[in-house]
């Protein structure tokens, strides 16, 4: 599913980055950076830290809140492990990256659906699959920006003519 709309941040007291297994994968509840003991791997094994946090995207149907994680944050927020973790050990997110999260950004983004089915209720999350930050053309509705534009290139039927 893909979409056109704002992305931002707007809830900063959530966790930008989680602790996961350097061989599953999988998310995990080790804290700091040492080894831990995998439940699915059945090894003791170094923590691996991944972003993860959620955006709220706008657009003219309304909006809903999609999760975040590494390879698209560093694309879109150009923000990294080392940003977040540094920060986030202290207790606060830095200025230089609040500025880069808070920031409003128009896009255009490719999410993806999930279902989860639970104990009978169901429960439909979306991730954030790719965004592209840049902001796409205006269209040109100024007299003064259409007569500097080039003229359009004739059609076959205007060359014949022309000839």
């Amino acid at each position: 599913m893909s979409t056109q709309g704002i992305a931002k941040v707007t809830d900063f007291a959530q966790s930008f980055y989680y602790l996961a297994c350097s061989i599953c994968k999988r998310a995990t509840n080790a804290y700091g950076n040492g080894d831990f003991w995998c439940n699915y791997c059945a090894k003791k094994v170094p923590a691996l830290t991944k972003i993860k946090f959620n955006i709220q995207i706008t657009d003219e149907t309304g909006s809903i809140e999609a999760a975040v994680f590494s390879e698209v944050a560093a694309k879109a927020y150009s923000i990294t492990k080392r940003n977040l973790t540094n920060c986030s050990m202290q207790g606060k997110l830095a200025l230089p990256v609040l500025h880069k999260l808070g920031d409003p950004r128009k896009c255009i983004m490719t999410l993806k659906v999930y279902m989860h089915n639970y104990a009978g209720r169901s429960e439909i999350k979306f991730n954030a699959h790719s965004m592209s930050a840049e902001d796409l053309p205006k269209p040109t509705n100024r007299f003064e920006e259409l007569l500097a534009l080039p003229p359009n290139a004739p059609n076959k039927k205007e060359q014949e003519r022309r000839a």
